[in-house]
């Protein structure tokens, strides 16, 4: 790294004297706006109706150094809320907007879908510091305007790269907190060559044991960029690469009747913890059931060290090796090679090449797992069947995406118009294999010619839209607006899934075979009226969905699954003064056949969903602060939402009879609290900054039946932030030294889990009294985090 920085920082300083001159050939703000012209077509027009909220670059650079993934800095804006599941904000990480999950929130990069075509969200555990290389963010909450790619119809997350730089600089950076978590990393430009080229380039990687137990991992991502410019015209590539190798827990820290999770991270039975509200009290542990399990002593109970706290025991091989941790291993590599043009006066264009190529597995211990979960079937050396053993699966798969993104605008004093298109294609592979067996008979069966392949199947998607937007000055008061997308989507899977199914001939695998086609119109029309810095606007925006691959293939005992729509209206104010802004956005979201959480989750942690014919989601956004010195800010803001469905009929799984049909009036929706709350107080002058930060979140249920007893208690935790800035003239451009202070009283929450539950009559559980099993994801307590910041 000393090579690194002393090496870059010569190169910027014999640059910097002749590309400083050649830079002042360029109008700085012409560079910007050529940047915009690229992300117009998914970004919300000036003045647009619809609920936004905007990131600055300052802030993301800032954020980059906390090693910490972008949704939990998304989540300080309305209606959002973030988790990680190793507890820490960094490795895998999940997204909410108006209980929307990742699957139903658009992101672009630079107009370029990010979301996974199949699984229609993002990875953000493979975007480490992917704000040290952002210019700015847009959120849109709702339907929002027009985009490109999957899953605009809970919000949009439209992110831009930052703007060339013009004259030479380099950054280095290193962070380093609680559990060993820190994080390093450099960007660098040489600034203006030969009058037109800029070459520029970062790296960032984030190292954790994590809080949770078997989540340490390490992920990373890296930059490198190549932009030619002319005085209106732009040409840039873009080479961005993610990669990961993190420890998983998307059981989160589980508890039965019998088994109850403690504050000091053991995991025991008999405490006379009697209840999950009993449990919550007591405080959420770090027990991970992928990693570890418990020990008994003699008697028969959880076994005890002399200082009476539980003893656990990771899984051990037929070998005597103990299990390491269930790890994700993914790669990632995005290429775009984007040209944006300022024609006229009144004409601006802009088109992308895009490809992305991904490839992925997890391996996790299944322990004592039935041999007819994977197809199998064996005798022993006496003739008895073996019905179960110790197995290592290896899952994962290979994707990759390509596709053109283009747009024009036109602009005058009374029209602002875009249009544009988006053709995308996705090819994907989806493979299993079996790599370890305890038991000797089943390890020669399937083992002895190498990995055993037991599911394969590929996909292939079509996905195209074509779209034009229209806002139309009619006075200094009055604006109009009109948007509407035509899209088409073809998806294709076939081969073999990873579920079997027991016939007269044996086990089969479930047989994919499904193409679908769907042709979706999208139409938006508002309003909005300025006056000296009041603003009120309205909109009706409709969007469609198509399902995502789990919908198809892990829908379970709930019908083949069908197209989403929603019917988004939202009406706002605003008013932005000198020292005192505040805004009320109203919205009331109208779903036909909405996907929602059933609570049940796959075998490795994903939400398992089906379509509810009629839901909701109604609230109202508040946002206020005032600026009542030069040196102290204060900020908040609220979502406060009801999320309902009209008629819900529930399969629960019934012990005694298989299933029952349960329905529903007028039942909240899952994951979807009532009120999220947001407040800031900033202390800033001159180098110092220093900011408060308090989160609330309400209770969310984990299935649409509206119980407490299959809930998350609502949480609050307070962050502070302190950042000071050196600028000594001679030796660099800028030192930061930034301290972080994460959940300052100490509060075991969780931000997300799980649910299952069964009716069994004959034991004791009727409706009323439901068996279940509940699987928390906990975040840590008191952390903190310290980082410098060098810039030449």
């Amino acid at each position: 790294m000393k090579r690194f920085v002393f090496g870059m920082t010569a190169l910027v300083c014999a640059m910097s004297g002749n590309a400083q001159s050649k830079a002042a050939l360029y109008d700085s703000t012409k560079v910007e706006q050529l940047q915009e012209v690229v992300v117009k077509g998914v970004r919300a027009q000036k003045n647009a109706p619809y609920a936004v909220a905007n990131i600055k670059k300052k802030e993301l650079n800032e954020f980059s150094k906390t090693g910490k993934e972008l949704p939990f800095l998304f989540s300080q804006t309305p209606g959002v809320m973030a988790w990680s599941e190793n507890g820490l904000g960094t490795g895998t990480t999940y997204m909410r907007i108006r209980g929307a999950g990742d699957s139903r929130i658009n992101v672009t990069l630079d107009g370029v879908p990010l979301n996974s075509p199949e699984d229609q969200c993002v990875f953000w555990v493979n975007m480490n510091s992917y704000g040290s290389l952002l210019g700015s963010v847009q959120i849109q909450r709702g339907v929002g305007t027009s985009t490109n790619g999957d899953g605009a119809f809970g919000g949009t997350v439209a992110l831009s790269s930052a703007t060339p730089q013009l004259t030479p600089g380099l950054e280095v950076s290193g962070s380093y907190g609680s559990f060993n978590t820190y994080n390093i990393g450099g960007k660098f430009s040489t600034g203006l060559l030969w009058k037109h080229l800029i070459f520029d380039g970062a790296y960032h990687e984030t190292n954790t044991d994590g809080f949770v137990h078997g989540t340490s991992g390490r992920s990373g991502s890296y930059y490198g960029g190549l932009t030619w410019m002319e005085d209106n015209f732009q040409i840039r590539y873009k080479n961005i690469g993610n990669f990961e190798k993190t420890g998983q827990a998307w059981n989160g820290v589980t508890a039965g009747d019998n088994d109850m999770s403690l504050m000091d991270g053991t995991y025991g039975m008999n405490t006379g913890i009697e209840t999950y509200k009993d449990m919550y009290e007591v405080g959420l542990g770090k027990f991970n059931s992928l990693y570890e399990y418990m020990t008994y002593d003699a008697d028969g109970n959880f076994a005890k060290d002399a200082n009476g706290n539980y003893i656990t025991e990771r899984y051990k091989m037929a070998d005597g090796t103990y299990w390491d941790k269930a790890t994700d291993n993914f790669w990632q590599n995005h290429n775009i090679l984007s040209a944006s043009w300022n024609i006229n006066d009144h004409w601006t264009t802009s088109a992308s090449l895009h490809y992305t190529y991904g490839y992925g597995y997890y391996r996790e211990f299944r322990p004592n797992n039935k041999l007819s979960k994977f197809g199998l079937t064996a005798v022993d050396e006496a003739g008895k069947n073996i019905k179960k053993t110790d197995f290592v699966r290896k899952k994962g798969l290979s994707q990759n995406t390509y596709g053109l993104v283009w747009n024009a605008n036109y602009k005058d004093d009374a029209w602002d118009i875009v249009g544009g298109l988006s053709i995308q294609n996705f090819d994907g592979n989806h493979f299993g294999y079996l790599t370890y067996a305890a038991n000797n008979v089943v390890r020669q069966m399937i083992l002895s010619n190498g990995d055993y392949k037991y599911y394969d199947s590929d996909a292939h998607k079509l996905d195209g839209n074509v779209f034009v937007k229209a806002a139309y000055h009619i006075n200094d008061h009055w604006d109009v607006f009109g948007d509407i997308q035509y899209r088409h989507v073809g998806y294709k899977t076939d081969g073999i899934n990873d579920k079997f199914y027991d016939s007269n001939s044996g086990y089969n695998n479930q047989q994919l075979d499904i193409n679908e086609k769907y042709d979706f119109l999208n139409p938006k029309a508002g309003f909005s009226w300025n006056l000296k810095g009041h603003r009120i606007y309205g909109s009706v925006a409709m969007s469609h969905r198509e399902p995502e691959r789990n919908n198809f293939t892990d829908n379970g005992s709930y019908p083949a699954p069908k197209a989403e729509k929603v019917l988004d209206y939202e009406l706002g104010y605003t008013y932005n003064g000198d020292i005192f802004h505040l805004g009320a956005n109203f919205f009331y979201m109208d779903y036909v056949d909405q996907f929602v959480q059933t609570g049940a989750v796959s075998d490795i942690g994903e939400n398992l969903t089906t379509n509810i014919k009629d839901s909701y989601r109604t609230g109202i956004e508040l946002q206020a602060g005032v600026d009542p010195t030069s040196w102290l800010t204060i900020e908040g803001n609220a979502s406060l939402s009801k999320n309902k469905i009209k008629d819900f009929d529930e399969v629960v799984e019934d012990w005694d009879n298989g299933q029952q049909t349960i329905h529903y009036d007028n039942s909240t929706l899952s994951f979807s609290p009532s009120t999220i709350l947001n407040g800031f107080v900033t202390l800033h002058h001159k180098g110092l900054q220093a900011v408060w930060h308090t989160n609330f979140v309400s209770r969310q249920y984990l299935d649409n039946t509206e119980n407490n007893d299959r809930s998350l208690p609502c949480y609050s935790v307070s962050n502070i932030s302190l950042s000071y800035s050196l600028k000594p003239k001679k030796v660099m451009k800028e030192a930061i030294f930034g301290l972080n202070f994460n959940n300052v009283f100490n509060r075991r929450y969780a931000a997300s889990g799980w649910v299952y539950s069964a009716i069994y009559e004959s034991g004791g559980h009727g409706n009323d009294n439901r068996y279940y099993q509940i699987g928390f994801i906990p975040m840590a307590g008191f952390t903190m985090m310290g980082s410098v910041t060098l810039r030449f």
